[in-house]
């Protein structure tokens, strides 16, 4: 049996638009229009935050967040005092992380608890304990 590759929707289709020429109408005006995509907001740049503000605290501790974890690809090539001062500063972290509100909380603090056991077991490991 031959396929001729027409779906039940591609025959609708193929009928609504000889209807709309036999009719005589644009088969545009046939079809339901589709709304426009919403066009994205302008990018606004973003202020620094006074220092001592809560915008500022908040900015502070995502970056050294993001800065501790951003070595975890690293964490082969570090020397010992390297990954020490990172388990440090994991755990002069967590406290902060704990203030967040829960659904940051579980996220941030799942995330910096794997750097530190990832960095923390690097370092056992290249101790030999």
């Amino acid at each position: 049996m031959r396929r001729t590759g027409r779906t039940f929707l591609g025959a609708a289709v193929a009928a609504g638009l000889a209807a709309a020429l036999l009719a005589g109408t644009p088969a545009a005006a046939q079809a339901p229009a589709k709304a426009p995509p919403p066009s994205p907001a302008p990018a606004r740049a973003k202020e620094p935050s006074p220092a001592g503000s809560p915008a500022a605290a908040k900015d502070a501790w995502k970056r050294e967040f993001e800065d501790v974890c951003a070595k975890t690809q690293d964490a082969m090539s570090l020397t010992s005092e390297e990954l020490r001062a990172l388990v440090a500063r994991c755990d002069k972290l967590k406290p902060a992380v704990d203030a967040l509100d829960e659904t940051e909380r579980k996220v941030a603090s799942r995330r910096l608890r794997e750097c530190r056991n990832l960095y923390q077991f690097v370092l056992e490991s290249r101790d030999g304990r």
